[in-house]
C-alpha cells in the first residue's frame, strides 16, 4: 500500500529527475513551470517574457511610503505616465517586523532578503518633540582610503573575494564611499533567522563581464554600459553596500554615470511619528509634518525633473533607459501594499508578479533585486523574475483594480485579530455550554432523561452553525466586498453570509434530514471548496481572514495553516461518515476503495507544488490517511507502528521534495526550496525561525492557544470519550469523575467506522502541530470544527436513545 501511495504521488504531481535537464536560460520563460502547466493559472497562461537585457540603462527610483492609490492624473502626472505605458503591482516591503523602515526596506532591496537596520533612534539625536520610531539613515562619507577599502569583505558569504571585489575603481563621475557605523546598521539581524547578502545586487552586477549590453544601439563607446551601480542618495548607499558598508560607485547623479544600474533615493513618504527630520544635505521629499498629498506630489515632481534630465542628456544612439519605481518601505507603523511601476523595454501595459507570489498584480521587496537582475540577464542567485501580464484596461482601471487589492489586504489586516478573538470567544461559549448543559447534576434538577435529547439537540444546531464560520472566511473572497463604501462592514457580512448560505445547504434533502448527513454535508463542502480553490489558483486562500495576508507575507499561495486544519478534520470525519454509511449497505469493496481514491486526492490537491504546496499539512494528511487505513484493515495501532507511519509519511514528502529540488530555482515550489535549505545548511536556521514563530502566536494570542486543551477536555470528559477506554470503567474514580456529564460519545463510537475518522483527524492535527510552520495554529483551528462536528453527531445518538 505504501509502495502504491509513493508511485501515484510521484505520477501525479509530475515530479521527475527529467526536470533537472532544464537550462538556467530557461528558467525565465518557464519560472515556476509548477504552475505553468496549471490552464487555470493566468499569470502562467499569459504572462510576457521580460528576460531580454534592455539596450539602455536601467534606474531604479525609490520612494518608501508611495502605494498605488497615491497615483492620480492630476497630482501625480508623472508616475500616472509611467504606469499607463508600463506594468505595475502592489509590493509587499515586510522585512523583519510588523513594519518596514524606510532603511530596512533599502538594505533588504539591495540583499535581496529580509533584512532590519538599525541603529534603533537614540534621544539626544532626535528632536525632543520628535517621537518618530525609524532610524535615520547614516549618510555615507566620500573620503575612504584605499586601504579601508581594500580591507572590507566584499560578500557576506565569501570573504576572500573582498580585495578582488574592492580593487575595482569607480566609475566617471562616481566615488568610493563609506558608511560609518555600518555594523550597527546591520546589527538586528544577528540571531534574526535570515541570512543577509548585503549588497548582493551590486556585487553580482559588478561580477557580470558584460559592458555592452546585448542589443544595444549604441555605436559610440562612449556610449557603453559597464558593469556596475550608482548609488544616489542615503537610501541607494545602503542598496548597493557590501557587509563593510562600502559604496563602490556613489554620486550626486546616478543617471549620468555609465553604469548599467543607477539607484535613486528620491526620498521617503512618511507621517512625523513614523520618520525623524530629513538627513542633512540629503532632504527627503518634504518635512514630514505637511500632509501627504503634499510629500507624494513633490516626489513626482522630482521624479519628473529627473526623467527631463535623463531624456535631455542622453547620448546619441543609446536606447530607451529601463524606468522603475518601488515603494521601498512603509509611511507609518500601520502596515500596507506599497507601489512598483516598471516601464520600457520588455514591459507591456498590465500587472507584474512573479515566481514567488504566483499572483498577478502582487511582488514582494526579496523579489526586487533577482528580478532586476533578471532583466539585466546577469545570473542571480535566485532564479526569480518579473512576469508580465498584459491587459488593455485603461491606466485608471488598472489602478483601481490593484486599489481594490490593496485595500482588500489592509482590511483583512487590520480584522484579523478581531476574528480571530471572536472565533476564540464563540468557542469558549461553546465549552462553556457543554460543561454546564451536559452536566447531570444540572439536569436532573430540571427533568434529567427527558430533557437531555432537548439539550443535545439545542448543542448540535449551535455545533453546526459554528462549523460553518470558519469556511465562510474563505466564501467572502467571492463578495467584492473590498469596492464597498465600508470594506470592514462588507468583509463582516460577506463572512456571515456565505457561512449561512453553507449552513442551508447542509440541511437541503436527502442529506439534511439527518444529523450525520448535515454533517456529512457540511464536511464535504469543506472539502470541495478548498481543493477546488486550490487547484485553481487558491483565490479563497490569498486574503482571507483564516488564509493568508500579502501585507505579512509568509505565503502567497497554496494551503495556509489553517485551511489545512480545516481540510484534514473534514477529509476524516467525512470519510468516518461515508465509510459507516457504505459499510451498512454492504458495499465491502468501497469501504476501502473510498478513503484510498480520496485520501490520495487529498494528498495530492495538498502536496501538489502547483496547488497546495503545504509540506507539514500534507504529511499530517498522509499521517492520518494510513491510521485510518491500518484501522479500517484491523491492524493494531503499537506505538512503533505509529511511529513508522510517521517516518514513512516524512520520507514520502521528503522524495518529492528532492524531485522538486531538481528542478531550476525558479521553478521550485515550498518543498524545493525547504529541501534547498538541507542542502545549503540553512534548514535549521529556517526551523528555528518557525518555532519562534509558534511561540509568538502564543504570546500575540494566547487565547487560540488554550484552545486546544479545551477541546480536549471537552471530549475526554464533557463528552465522555474517557469512557471509551477499557481501563476507565464506571467504578472507577476517572468513571464516576466523567459519569458526571451525559455526553454521547461512547455511543457515537459504537460506530467504528466514526471512531476511526476521529482519530485520523486527532493523528493528522497532532502531527500538523509538529511539522507546519506555526504549528500551534493547526490542532486549534482543527478543534473549532472539530468539537462542533462531534457535538453535532451525538445529536442523532442521543435522539435514537430517547426513543
Amino acid at each position: 500500500m505504501l509502495g502504491l501511495m509513493v508511485g501515484l504521488l510521484t505520477a501525479g504531481l509530475g515530479l521527475g529527475t527529467a526536470s533537472a535537464s532544464t537550462s538556467a536560460d530557461d528558467s525565465t520563460a518557464e519560472v515556476n513551470a509548477s504552475s505553468a502547466q496549471d490552464p487555470t493559472d493566468p499569470a502562467s497562461t499569459q504572462s510576457t517574457d521580460t528576460s531580454s537585457a534592455p539596450a539602455g540603462q536601467t534606474v531604479v527610483f525609490g520612494i518608501p511610503g508611495l502605494t498605488i492609490d497615491d497615483i492620480d492624473p492630476e497630482r501625480t502626472p508623472n508616475l500616472y505616465g509611467l504606469l499607463s505605458e508600463g506594468a505595475a503591482a502592489n509590493l509587499n516591503v515586510r522585512t523583519i517586523g510588523s513594519a518596514t523602515c524606510p532603511a530596512s526596506g533599502w538594505l533588504s532591496f539591495g540583499a535581496g532578503a529580509r533584512a532590519q537596520a538599525g541603529p534603533s533612534p537614540v534621544a539626544e539625536d532626535a528632536d525632543p518633540d520628535d517621537s518618530a520610531r525609524c532610524p535615520t539613515m547614516i549618510a555615507p562619507t566620500t573620503n575612504v582610503d584605499d586601504d579601508s577599502a581594500d580591507s572590507g569583505a566584499a560578500s557576506a558569504n565569501d570573504a576572500a573575494k573582498s580585495d578582488e571585489a574592492h580593487a575595482d575603481e569607480p566609475v566617471a563621475g562616481a566615488t568610493t564611499a563609506q558608511i560609518e557605523g555600518f555594523d550597527a546598521v546591520k546589527e538586528p539581524n544577528i540571531g534574526s533567522g535570515y541570512s543577509v547578502d548585503y549588497g548582493m545586487l551590486a556585487r553580482t552586477i559588478a561580477e557580470d563581464s558584460t559592458d555592452v549590453p546585448a542589443g544595444t544601439d549604441a555605436a559610440d563607446e562612449d556610449a557603453l554600459l559597464e558593469p556596475c551601480v550608482a548609488a544616489e542618495g542615503p537610501g541607494a548607499a545602503y542598496a548597493a553596500a557590501d557587509e563593510d558598508g562600502v559604496v563602490t560607485n556613489f554620486t550626486e547623479d546616478a543617471t549620468a554615470t555609465d553604469c548599467r544600474l543607477g539607484v535613486v533615493d528620491l526620498g521617503a513618504v512618511g507621517i512625523r511619528s513614523w520618520l525623524f527630520d530629513p538627513i542633512p544635505n540629503y532632504s527627503y521629499t518634504v518635512p514630514p509634518n505637511f500632509d501627504r498629498e503634499t510629500r507624494v506630489a513633490e516626489a513626482d515632481r522630482r521624479l519628473g525633473a529627473r526623467l527631463q534630465e535623463m531624456e535631455d542628456n542622453a547620448k546619441d544612439g543609446a536606447a530607451d533607459p529601463t524606468i522603475i519605481v518601488a515603494g521601498l518601505g512603509d509611511s507609518s507603523g500601520l502596515p500596507q501594499l506599497r507601489a512598483f511601476i516598471a516601464a520600457g523595454p520588455g514591459f507591456e501595459p498590465g500587472s507584474l508578479s512573479s515566481a514567488t507570489t504566483r499572483t498577478p498584480g502582487l511582488l514582494q521587496i526579496t523579489d526586487l533585486a533577482p528580478g532586476i537582475l533578471d532583466v539585466l540577464d546577469v545570473d542571480s542567485p535566485r532564479a526569480v523574475g518579473f512576469h508580465s501580464t498584459p491587459t488593455d484596461d485603461a491606466p485608471q482601471q488598472r489602478i483601481d483594480d490593484l486599489v481594490a487589492e490593496a485595500q482588500k489586504s489592509t482590511t483583512i489586516h487590520q480584522n484579523l485579530s478581531t476574528y480571530s478573538i471572536t472565533l476564540d470567544i464563540v468557542f469558549y461559549v461553546l465549552f462553556i455550554a457543554c460543561a454546564i448543559l451536559l452536566n447531570r447534576s444540572i439536569l436532573g434538577r430540571r427533568g434529567g432523561a427527558t430533557l437531555a435529547p432537548h439539550v443535545h439537540r439545542f448543542l448540535g444546531w449551535v455545533s453546526l452553525g459554528i462549523a460553518s464560520l470558519p469556511m465562510g472566511a474563505f466564501l467572502a473572497g467571492l463578495v467584492p466586498w473590498s469596492r464597498t463604501a465600508e470594506p470592514g462592514l462588507g468583509l463582516f457580512l460577506s463572512v456571515v453570509g456565505t457561512a449561512a448560505v453553507l449552513f442551508v445547504l447542509a440541511l437541503i434533502p436527502p442529506w439534511g434530514r439527518t444529523w450525520r448527513g448535515r454533517v456529512g454535508a457540511l464536511t464535504g463542502a469543506n472539502l470541495l471548496i478548498l481543493a477546488t480553490d486550490l487547484a485553481t489558483g487558491s483565490h479563497l486562500q490569498a486574503n482571507s481572514l483564516l488564509g493568508y495576508n500579502p501585507i505579512v507575507g509568509g505565503r502567497y499561495y497554496g494551503l495556509g495553516n489553517q485551511g489545512a486544519a480545516i481540510f484534514i478534520v473534514s477529509l476524516f470525519i467525512f470519510l468516518g461518515i461515508a465509510v459507516s454509511w457504505l459499510r451498512a449497505r454492504g458495499h465491502r469493496r468501497a469501504v476501502f476503495a473510498v478513503p484510498i481514491v480520496v485520501g490520495l486526492a487529498a494528498v495530492f490537491v495538498s502536496g501538489n507544488p502547483s496547488w497546495g504546496a503545504k509540506f507539514g499539512g500534507t504529511i499530517a494528511i498522509l499521517a492520518g490517511l494510513m491510521v485510518l487505513l491500518a484501522l479500517l484493515s484491523k491492524i493494531r495501532l503499537t506505538l512503533l507502528r505509529l511511529a513508522l507511519i510517521g517516518v514513512a509519511s516524512l520520507a514520502i514528502l521528503i522524495g518529492i521534495a528532492f524531485l522538486d529540488w531538481l528542478r531550476p530555482a525558479g521553478a521550485r515550489s515550498h518543498f524545493g526550496t525547504f529541501f534547498d535549505q538541507i542542502v545549503t545548511g540553512e534548514a535549521l536556521q529556517v526551523v528555528g525561525r518557525k518555532l519562534g514563530a509558534n511561540l509568538h502566536i502564543i504570546q500575540i494570542n494566547p487565547a487560540l492557544a488554550i484552545v486546544t486543551p479545551l477541546a480536549a477536555i471537552a471530549i475526554l470528559v464533557f463528552l465522555r470519550y474517557l469512557l471509551h477506554f477499557p481501563r476507565v470503567h464506571a467504578g472507577s474514580r476517572t468513571g464516576r469523575l466523567v459519569n458526571k456529564w451525559r455526553g454521547r460519545l461512547p455511543q457515537l463510537f459504537a460506530d467504528s467506522d466514526l471512531h476511526f475518522g476521529f482519530l485520523a483527524a486527532a493523528t493528522g492535527l497532532g502531527v500538523g502541530l509538529v511539522l507546519t510552520d506555526s504549528g500551534v495554529a493547526v490542532p486549534s483551528t482543527g478543534a473549532m470544527v472539530l468539537l462542533p462536528f462531534l457535538l453535532a453527531l451525538s445529536a442523532e445518538h442521543a435522539e435514537e436513545a430517547h426513543r
